[in-house]
């Protein structure tokens, strides 16, 4: 009777067990019904009971996975994170682990948690996911507009293929003096891409000739000449020929052997086009030229289609280059301009926060931004970035020297801060703009103050009248001077008297500069040929004839951005050979 009573509390309880067993596999279906007809809301309650473990509940860990997939296809996503994150705590080996890490990586994508998505797909170990894992990371991580972030993914992730190929494609789609040429060729050698695939045109030799041709295109307005003694409209372009002529018959003493040929442009794109139709000019082994945007862009498209080098004089606009490897800016670009200045106030001024001021124009605002960002890089505290309206000059007094009163006085917090610059509290003023009224102004205000703010400036304002030499001296003012031309040694002085002998007149601007750009082109191709960019890859410094040097290391624009100091008695020149970018 006993074994009677037992069998039967036996078999009541394993009946009631497998109810309830069949009710645990029966909710499990009719929540996974639910989730596979897109109602993920009654799914989601469906599965929320079947998370709990339980005598019997077989459906826990499947449970908790679908109802993150529901959450998040709810738009639940913190809720989908944190189960799918409890899943990885509690079950660590279980055997859908790979699908936990991919889910978990898509919602640290959408939540723009780059680095903390691809470490969950690292943790993926099926060969077979590989695919679907490449795609998830080319799907998000191709959508990231700042070269910035790309980078920093990077630097946390350097041995992942994807992020390596989407940095690269991004660098290759910035101006050409914009790329981080060292990070795209690290980048292609590591993984062993095809350069092709980057646009990247491999240069491995030179050719040297005995004699090399130089095509001058420039505005020269032929037509429009008169035989009078009359300054003509278009002097500047006839002043830089006669220099860049100059310095071919001294190159010609020197033994190399330039011959120059001149195109005149006429300022329109139609006639430039037209001269690009020359069979002669595909001969060229240099284009100096041209000089407008139009004509440029002309000239860049026969330059890269013919492989011609060509190097613009007188622009500091990277637009000139554009993604064009055959093409050059003799001076310095707004871009470096800018960053080369912030690596000399990083270097040598104190650590005090910063006012950046500058002219409302595409030049100043170029040199202003890429200045900040520099500065910024290394956690520089810029505190005040102004831009600066020619007739509303009148604010940076206001913002330098406000009286405490008024500052207590001032309407708004904001008003506070905008105003506020109290004494010693700022190291620098960097001013990217050629106004007189701007940079006189900067100049009294800190004068005025009698604290120890440094101002950087640009090299123009030496130029300007109203800005007396003693006063630099007096501040410390440091000015950027790209090109600059030490008239002071004997190299100028023989090249000055042998252009007066030459022209009967003195040598402006624009004669120096066809002059230096002649000598460094004409040198250049004697000694690294036609292909002259393979030798200033590997040369960096070059000195230079009337300016202090050039570096066109891994870069389609001058590196070499002087900076002016003062004493009572002299200027003297600072430049830093290194690119410490």
């Amino acid at each position: 009777m006993k074994y009677t009573n037992l069998l039967i509390v036996w078999l009541l309880v394993s009946s009631s067990l497998y109810a309830q067993n069949q009710n645990w596999q029966q909710q499990y279906v009719n929540a996974k019904a639910f989730y596979k007809e897109g109602k993920f809301a009654l799914a989601m309650e469906s599965f929320k009971p079947l998370i709990e473990e339980a005598p019997g509940n077989y459906f826990s860990t499947y449970s908790s996975f679908y109802y993150a997939l529901a959450a998040y296809k709810s738009n639940y996503l913190p809720l989908s994170k944190n189960m799918l994150l409890q899943i990885k705590n509690k079950y660590p080996t279980w055997s859908k682990m790979d699908e936990v890490n991919f889910w978990l990586a898509i919602i640290y994508f959408d939540e723009e948690a780059y680095n903390q998505a691809l470490n969950s797909l690292n943790e993926i170990k099926a060969k077979k996911e590989e695919k679907d894992v490449e795609n998830l990371k080319y799907n998000y991580l191709s959508k990231i507009e700042s070269i910035d972030i790309l980078t920093g993914i990077y630097e946390n992730h350097p041995d992942d293929k994807v992020v390596g190929e989407l940095l690269a494609k991004k660098i290759t789609e910035q101006a050409l003096v914009n790329q981080d040429q060292k990070m795209l060729d690290d980048i292609i050698e590591k993984f062993k891409f095809n350069p092709a695939k980057f646009n990247v045109i491999e240069l491995k030799k030179t050719v040297y000739k005995d004699k090399y041709k130089v095509a001058v295109i420039l505005p020269f307005m032929a037509a429009d000449l008169q035989p009078n003694e009359r300054k003509k409209v278009n002097q500047f372009v006839l002043d830089l020929y006669q220099g860049i002529e100059l310095a071919a018959d001294t190159l010609k003493a020197e033994g190399i052997n330039i011959e120059l040929f001149a195109y005149d442009t006429k300022r329109s794109e139609a006639v430039t086009r037209k001269l690009m139709e020359d069979p002669e000019l595909k001969g060229m082994d240099l284009i100096i030229g041209p000089i407008y945007s139009h004509c440029v862009k002309v000239v860049n498209e026969f330059s890269y289609k013919n492989r011609i080098n060509v190097i613009n004089p007188i622009s500091s606009n990277a637009e000139v280059i554009g993604q064009n490897p055959f093409s050059f800016l003799f001076s310095p670009s707004n871009e470096t301009i800018g960053r080369k200045s912030a690596e000399y106030v990083l270097n040598n001024i104190n650590k005090k926060p910063g006012i950046i001021f500058y002219e409302d124009t595409p030049t100043d605002s170029a040199v202003a931004f890429s200045y900040k960002k520099r500065m910024e890089k290394d956690s520089f505290n810029i505190v005040v970035t102004r831009k600066i309206a020619k007739d509303s000059s009148r604010i940076i007094l206001d913002m330098l020297l406000i009286p405490d009163t008024k500052l207590r006085d001032a309407s708004s917090e904001e008003a506070k801060e905008e105003y506020g610059i109290k004494l010693d509290s700022i190291g620098h003023i960097f001013v990217a703009s050629n106004n007189d009224l701007i940079s006189s102004k900067v100049l009294s205000a800190v004068e005025t103050r009698g604290d120890s703010i440094i101002v950087i400036g640009s090299a123009d304002w030496l130029d300007l009248p109203v800005i007396k030499y003693e006063m630099y001296s007096k501040l410390g003012t440091i000015l950027y001077a790209p090109l600059y031309n030490i008239k002071s040694n004997a190299r100028y002085t023989s090249f000055r008297e042998n252009y007066i002998r030459k022209h009967r007149n003195v040598p402006n601007k624009y004669v120096e500069i066809g002059y230096e750009l002649m000598k460094l082109m004409g040198r250049s191709l004697d000694s690294y040929g036609k292909y002259f960019q393979l030798g200033w890859e590997t040369k960096g410094y070059m000195e230079g004839y009337l300016t202090p040097g050039f570096d066109f290391a891994n870069s389609n624009d001058n590196l070499m951005v002087p900076m002016l100091s003062f004493d009572n008695e002299d200027i003297h020149i600072i430049y830093e050979r290194k690119n410490d970018d």
